[in-house]
């Protein structure tokens, strides 16, 4: 009993093994926290992926069976991710739609990252000023910034800590020859993790085995791919499921750009490879979105950039042969683009969010060439390698502090895009888009209008739809119908299977008291979108503008019925019912319309279709009820 260490002993060696970890751990923490801090104020980006994932998704609402057994069954915005949507799902059990709550969250997902990856080169380097380097460049590059200041790219930083923890896991595994099994399971656990956070991680097992031929020391053989056999199977599973939820039919974004044409394939990814690098050395120009023109020829473009190819590949056989450890930070930064590299098609050809896994081998690489520049000069009164490390941090903590601002809600966002792309459509249609969502109608018209006189066509043909479809109905709110018949008849002719737009031009008509067409335009928005709430109220409305009561109550029965419950809808259905005499039944959904939120008092008091009704007591009894200072 007496020679167990006491208490104090226990803590004090603890601090003493923790003591070297300790400085380079907290300096990494509070620069990362100086650049990414200022998210905790920013708001979830009403038009780009948030909604879809966070902030319209009753998916993630709170811990049900039925939640869990959704997010685990289904694709959300074409990706099979239900880790990515369980870590929603608990951010929302605990502070509910907190914004701060979640970029919160990401910052702290991303310096676990970084930490994670400290550790990894200590550990397999033994050069702390390496570790410390290649973390430093991993947290605070400015690509980084798209997966950790969008709330939507939370997968990104799940997928890279997963991964992180299953290579630890494997390193200790491979260190423990004969005892280490419980480390593999733990390993093809995290990766099986990281698998259902993003696909990306498919890499993984080929991080592995560069690992065992590049830096295991001493080198095997026999038995080096056996072992790995567990890990592929999982990320080629993955990999198919990944491919189904990215096509067209499940929602997904697979756009082939080169039309099966594989020599274009190949000319325009090396011209994105290209473009990777400029902006990992001088990232001063990034961008939410990247124009490329496609490659079918050689021009100067291709030419450079299969020249820059070919000395990458130079360089790579060089450090293959002379330098192993680097070596393997340039393989593991290509083997991260491989998965992006349109091998399966993908909606884009590139995004600032694709470096992610590729910025360990970048970071690698730099702390490697900078750790032997350290070791080269111990005893100098100034190391220039510590000269060159803060050359590349002030200008990255500058300009990645800049480009997290952009990300502070979806009208940064898109008005940094547009200014950055003016001849370009679809960002400033979104960016209008955001100013409707934000409650500025009359800025989202005139940013509309800048639309429409640009020459170039969108790109984007969804885009296109809603910009034609939002601006015609603004011009309606203000009563500019000169303006809003050309919008609609554009949109109605030009995209003849776009049931919304038949709902604008039936409404354009209403407005002008033509209720025949409004008629005939809705009902073929009802034949386009039979189960359309919006478009069964819209009939329903004209029929009881015309009084033909019993076909506007099966319609707005039939809205109800899919879902399109609310207080118009209601109040839709007392009118009727009160043309119809059924005095009980009107009040009941004059009730529930005002339960619900209806405060149009003027419509209660003037409409010839509640006359009767409002002889009835209950009827004013409603009235001081919900409208007491109007008694």
């Amino acid at each position: 009993m007496n020679n167990l260490p006491d208490a104090e002993n226990v803590v004090q060696t603890t601090i003493t093994r923790l003591r070297p970890f300790l400085v380079p751990a907290i300096v990494l923490i509070l620069l990362t926290l100086l650049v990414y801090g200022q998210t905790l104020g920013f708001s979830f980006l009403s038009n780009w992926d948030d909604d879809y994932y966070v902030t319209r998704n009753l998916d993630i609402q709170g811990f049900t069976v039925k939640h869990l057994i959704r997010v685990f069954s289904a694709s959300y915005v074409g990706n099979y991710a239900p880790v990515h949507l369980l870590s929603y799902m608990l951010d929302y059990q605990l502070v509910g739609l907190n914004s701060a709550w979640f970029h919160g969250v990401n910052v702290v997902l991303h310096i676990c990252n970084g930490l994670l990856f400290y550790l990894l080169v200590r550990r397999l380097t033994g050069k702390p000023f390496w570790a410390f380097v290649a973390s430093a460049i991993f947290l605070l590059h400015p690509v980084q910034v798209e997966s950790v200041a969008w709330i939507s790219q939370r997968k990104n930083l799940l997928a890279m800590m997963f991964s992180l923890c299953s290579f630890h896991a494997y390193i200790f595994y491979r260190r423990h020859e004969g005892k280490g099994s419980r480390y593999y399971i733990l390993s093809l656990l995290f990766l099986v993790l990281a698998l259902l956070a993003k696909s990306i991680t498919v890499i993984i097992p080929f991080v592995f085995l560069l690992h065992d031929v590049y830096l295991e020391g001493p080198r095997r053989n026999k038995g080096l791919f056996v072992d790995k056999i567990p890990f592929v199977c999982a990320a080629v599973l993955v990999s198919c499921i990944t491919v189904i939820t990215q096509s067209a039919e499940m929602g997904g974004g697979i756009v082939d750009y080169f039309n099966g044409d594989t020599t274009a394939r190949i000319f325009t990814m090396f011209t994105v490879l290209t473009n990777y690098l400029r902006i990992l050395i001088w990232p001063s120009t990034l961008n939410l979105i990247y124009i490329f023109i496609i490659k079918t020829r050689i021009d100067i473009e291709v030419a450079f950039a299969l020249l820059l190819s070919l000395v990458l590949c130079i360089g790579g056989i060089y450090l293959l042969r002379k330098e192993r450890r680097l070596f393997f930070g340039f393989a593991l930064f290509f083997l991260g683009l491989i998965p992006v590299s349109q091998i399966v098609p993908l909606a884009t050809l590139m995004n600032d969010r694709y470096l992610y896994f590729p910025m360990l081998g970048a970071g690698w690489l730099v702390g490697g060439y900078l750790s032997r520049l350290n070791d080269r000069y111990p005893d100098a009164r100034i190391n220039p390698a510590y000269l060159v490390i803060s050359f590349i941090l002030i200008p990255c903590l500058f300009l990645s502090y800049q480009r997290t601002g952009v990300w502070r809600n979806s009208i940064a966002l898109w008005s940094d895009t547009s200014e950055k792309l003016p001849t370009h459509k679809d960002p400033l249609a979104t960016l209008a888009e955001a100013y409707v969502f934000d409650g500025q109608p009359m800025k989202a018209l005139e940013t509309y209008e800048k639309v429409f006189t640009l020459k170039r066509d969108f790109s984007d043909r969804e885009i296109e739809k809603k910009a034609l479809n939002d601006a015609a109905g603004l011009y309606m709110s203000i009563g500019a119908m000169g303006k809003t018949l050309p919008l609609v008849t554009t949109l109605t002719t030009k995209f003849p299977d776009y049931s919304p737009g038949f709902l604008n031009l039936g409404y354009y008509y209403y407005l002008s008291g033509n209720l025949p067409e409004a008629e005939k335009a809705y009902r073929k928005a009802l034949s386009l979108a039979p189960n359309s709430s919006s478009a069964l109220i819209a009939v329903g409305n004209i029929c009881l503008e015309t009084k033909r009561v019993a076909e506007a109550r099966d319609y707005y029965r039939k809205a109800y019925e899919n879902g399109g419950n609310g207080a118009d809808l209601q109040y839709y259905m007392a009118c009727v019912e009160a043309l119809a005499k059924d005095y009980d039944k009107s009040l009941h959904h004059l009730e529930e319309a005002l339960r619900l939120g209806f405060r149009n008092l003027y419509s209660l008091n003037v409409n010839p279709d509640l006359a009767l009704l409002r002889r009835l007591p209950a009827f004013n009894k409603l009235v001081v009820t919900y409208f007491p200072d109007k008694k």
